[in-house]
């Protein structure tokens, strides 16, 4: 192709371009009228749900209406490589006791590796998830007495620790065993028991393990870049909500007022 021919058609090409782009402004100037001082803009009826520039974002506030039953929530199934054995209702307290103890022993000593480590917010989270495994162990102590009333509380483990991050995954891990294997293990023997009393205290501590398994992964992910509020925990069923903007507790209904920050 020569170059008179090939200039031709990069001049075609340019004015064409130019040509639809006068069209497509003509257009546009057509279809929008510009405002003047008799013209009202068209009212915006739509509703905005993100925040784009210039717009307020709301947080979504949790106000919870009712509590979840074991009996008809769909996250109450066993894994299937369960790894928990099941026994009576009173072992299965007694072996949920033992966990949580575990658990709470393990997360007061991360609670310190991670104040050493300079991780304030994290040492705050530990302590949190420690005090609401106490919660979990009081109910299930007092329900095991009352079956048994020589029932007896096991002593503390010994824990290693590691570093913040490392202990994160480990309480993460425990923590996801809890509410997707041991819990609904033992809620299901004692729906076979008819312990109805059990079935809540089982229910109420499942669900809170799977809060706390959530605020460990987020705090994981976001080690470097912490989130700088408060925690509060729930005194009834031990559940967590990160931040302000709850009302009342998910799981058992429990009023903001009565939770205790940290």
């Amino acid at each position: 192709m020569s170059d008179i021919t090939r200039r031709n058609l990069l001049k075609g090409a340019a004015v064409s371009a130019a040509s639809i782009s006068a069209l497509g402004l003509l257009a546009a100037c057509g279809a929008e009228p510009k405002a003047d001082a008799t013209t009202e803009p068209a009212a915006d009826t739509s509703t905005k749900t993100d925040a784009g520039a210039g717009s307020e974002y709301v947080a979504e506030v949790l106000d919870p209406q009712a509590m979840p039953d074991a009996a008809t929530a769909s996250n109450f199934n066993i894994i299937y490589d369960s790894t928990t054995t099941v026994g009576t209702t009173y072992e299965n307290l007694m072996t949920a006791i033992t966990g949580e103890t575990g658990a709470t022993t393990k997360y007061e000593a991360f609670s310190k590796v991670a104040k050493n480590e300079g991780f304030d917010v994290l040492a705050r989270l530990f302590q949190c998830t420690a005090d609401a495994e106490k919660i979990h162990i009081g109910l299930e102590y007092d329900l095991a007495k009352e079956i048994d009333p020589a029932t007896e509380k096991p002593e503390p483990p010994t824990v290693e620790e590691h570093e913040s991050d490392i202990n994160l995954i480990s309480g993460a891990n425990g923590e996801i065993y809890e509410t997707s294997d041991m819990y609904p293990s033992f809620i299901k023997k004692a729906q076979e028991e008819g312990n109805n009393k059990a079935v809540q205290v089982f229910t109420r501590a499942k669900l809170a393990e799977a809060y706390h398994a959530k605020l460990y992964m987020d705090a994981y992910t976001t080690i470097d870049t912490p989130f700088d509020g408060k925690y509060y925990l729930c005194p009834i069923c031990g559940y967590i909500h990160k931040g302000e903007n709850f009302v009342a507790c998910p799981i058992c209904l429990a009023p903001k007022s009565s939770f205790t920050a940290y």
